[in-house]
């Protein structure tokens, strides 16, 4: 061999390592920028586990007031359907004014009692329309007691 061929094979090796290191280099920026990528999706997938898991503790807490709530709902429904209704409580308010009427008017009642029930009822009916009405419902009705009249001594 003389030393044109050597000189053409040394720059044909040199090529070659020349082409050899710019892929070897290529290959580990490309190896690096792969390499960041799956450190910033793995961070990326951390994140969003993280917020999921607090969501789901969120909507998890949620869902057990919601049951709590709904469980008192339910009892205090069962509550108010074991309460008279408005129909039964209006009767019971005119048979407590007839009889009252009665009671302070008239010693024996058959047919004094249908004319005060007649009148309890009208006026039920009347103050049910008006601004007694509406003083009834934000105010409860309370018995007055009876005065007695005052004792001479």
């Amino acid at each position: 061999m003389d030393t044109s061929q050597l000189a053409a094979l040394g720059y044909g090796i040199l090529i070659g390592l020349i082409v050899a290191c710019v892929v070897a280099f290529s290959a580990w920026q490309r190896r690096r920028g792969i390499e960041q990528e799956l450190r910033r999706l793995h961070s990326h997938l951390h994140d969003h586990m993280a917020i999921t898991q607090e969501g789901s503790k969120q909507i998890k807490n949620e869902l057990e007031q919601l049951r709590l709530e709904n469980e008192n709902l339910r009892v205090t429904l069962q509550a108010w359907k074991q309460r008279p209704d408005r129909r039964e409580l209006h009767q019971l308010l005119v048979y407590d004014d007839a009889i009252r009427r009665v009671v302070t008017t008239v010693p024996g009642f058959s047919a004094y009692w249908e004319n005060a029930l007649r009148e309890s009822e009208e006026t039920l009916t009347r103050a049910d329309r008006g601004l007694v009405a509406f003083a009834r419902r934000l105010l409860p009705r309370t018995r007055k007691p009876k005065e007695s009249p005052p004792e001479d001594e």
